[in-house]
């Protein structure tokens, strides 16, 4: 690959807004393939799973307002690049459900995450940009995430915080790529 062309920076892309607004999560292992789009965009137009209803094999992960976020860090070494992505959210209060249900992902034999930041792309309408971390073009599934660590706390004092940060990473043969597909297809699914 080379360079084929510039970066342009427009007026808009300096109202940048960080963070994360939606997380979905889905075993790996339920994933049979991402469409990716023209090679030029590095996106993936749309996902298939080992259901026909893809909604039944992604999940949605609230958290705390503020507290998501992605890294990608890229290292290149005897010509090879890795990229390191990395996870993290802050789920509230501490409950037997919430341990259930970090125990899921503490558990999983691989994560693939679709998230959400809050950047949009300026348009009218705006719409925010979507992400695949733990899967790529070079690895495939074996990009996948696992739980990395979940820093748990039930706080000392009456106003100290309670809850977990939790954090799953993994690392890739490229940038994540954006998700342009129908993210109404990975709609929350309750516990049951």
């Amino acid at each position: 690959m080379a360079i084929t062309g510039g970066h342009t920076v427009v007026c808009c892309d300096r109202n940048r807004r960080g963070g994360l607004k939606t997380i979905w999560l889905a075993n790996t292992d339920d994933i049979t393939s991402f469409t990716a789009g023209a090679s030029t965009t590095l996106d993936y137009t749309a996902v298939t799973t080992t259901d026909a209803n893809v909604s039944q094999k992604f999940y949605k992960w609230e958290f705390d307002r503020g507290t998501a976020g992605f890294t990608a860090e890229a290292t290149r070494e005897n010509g090879s690049t890795l990229i390191d992505v990395s996870l993290e959210f802050y789920i509230p209060k501490v409950t037997g459900l919430v341990n259930h249900d970090l125990m899921e992902l503490v558990t999983s034999c691989g994560i693939t995450a679709v998230v959400e930041s809050y950047a949009d792309d300026c348009g009218t309408p705006a719409a925010t940009y979507k992400f695949v971390l733990g899967w790529d073009e070079i690895f495939d599934e074996t990009a996948y995430m696992e739980f990395t660590s979940g820093a748990e706390t039930s706080g000392v004092g009456l106003q100290d915080a309670n809850g977990t940060l939790v954090t799953i990473t993994t690392q890739q043969g490229e940038y994540p790529r954006e998700f342009t597909g129908d993210v109404a297809a990975l709609p929350f699914i309750p516990v049951p």
